[in-house]
């Protein structure tokens, strides 16, 4: 996620060749990587940042580090001489708890999945009470990037997470699913596997692109005694709809439960 934003940040209009990007990993290998693949400088820890004479710190930082680390991590910036726009990925870390550590920072709270490295990533963006609209904008630019984004209230995280941030893991299983029945029934296993996932992009570019609702791009595939009714037929009689919708209950469960435990320290 963060050399995905990364990435993103490098792309966007707003970021100029001249902008400072330091980015802080342990890592050694991922900072040679960085630096060779993005051009930015990189240090081992926090403490090894510094501010060049006559500049006015950093503008916008990024955390994507796992969200049991933050509290460690954050009073590390807390005496640092600015307070910048912070950027959150870090799952179950509410917005209370990110103002509550570092008070005097701007904060965005953000939500995407894995598809940003190709550019068709979902980012759900929440404000915290001293962003701005500005702010905002210029964390939304960079987003837009990477995929498309939706402004939510906090409180639809979970949710969003849920269908958006796991789903794709849902969705591989849907895929290994069909692979393994066109296996079955005599297709390589490259075939069957392109053969799905391109007819899982083809059908969300309908229903995106051209706002095709999918229902109705159901009936419009499933002829009177066709096929497709036969398979839809089929997979309600093992209450597929319901499976899905459990699996989803069980998600936003979970990443509530994520969340009440982050904001207790635990």
């Amino acid at each position: 996620m963060g050399q995905a934003f990364l990435s993103g940040f490098q792309k966007q209009a707003g970021c100029a060749a001249s902008t400072r990007i330091v980015v802080v990993d342990p890592d050694p290998g991922v900072r040679t990587r960085l630096e060779k693949s993005h051009g930015v400088e990189t240090v081992r820890e926090i403490a090894d940042l510094s501010i060049r004479p006559g500049s006015s710190g950093p503008s916008l930082v990024f955390w994507s580090v796992k969200p049991s680390l933050f509290s460690d991590l954050a009073p590390l910036l807390k005496e640092f001489p600015v307070a910048p726009l912070g950027v959150s990925v870090m799952a179950g870390t509410p917005l209370s708890r990110l103002e509550s550590a570092l008070p005097d920072w701007r904060w965005i709270r953000t939500m995407s999945n894995l598809a940003l490295t190709r550019g068709e990533g979902m980012t759900v963006l929440a404000s915290g009470t001293k962003a701005s609209d500005e702010d905002l904008s210029r964390v939304s630019r960079i987003f837009l990037e990477m995929g498309r984004v939706m402004m939510l209230s906090e409180t639809d995280f979970d949710v969003a997470t849920a269908l958006a941030g796991s789903g794709p893991g849902l969705m591989a299983l849907v895929v290994e699913s069909f692979a393994d029945a066109g296996v079955r029934h005599g297709l390589k296993r490259e075939h069957a596997v392109f053969l799905a996932a391109q007819m899982l992009r083809g059908t969300a570019a309908l229903i995106l692109d051209e706002g095709i609702d999918p229902a109705d791009l159901k009936g419009r595939v499933s002829s009177p005694s066709g096929t497709t009714i036969e398979g839809i037929c089929a997979l309600e009689s093992h209450a597929i709809r319901a499976a899905f919708i459990n699996a989803v209950a069980l998600m936003v469960a979970r990443s509530r439960a994520m969340s009440n435990t982050d904001t207790k320290g635990g």
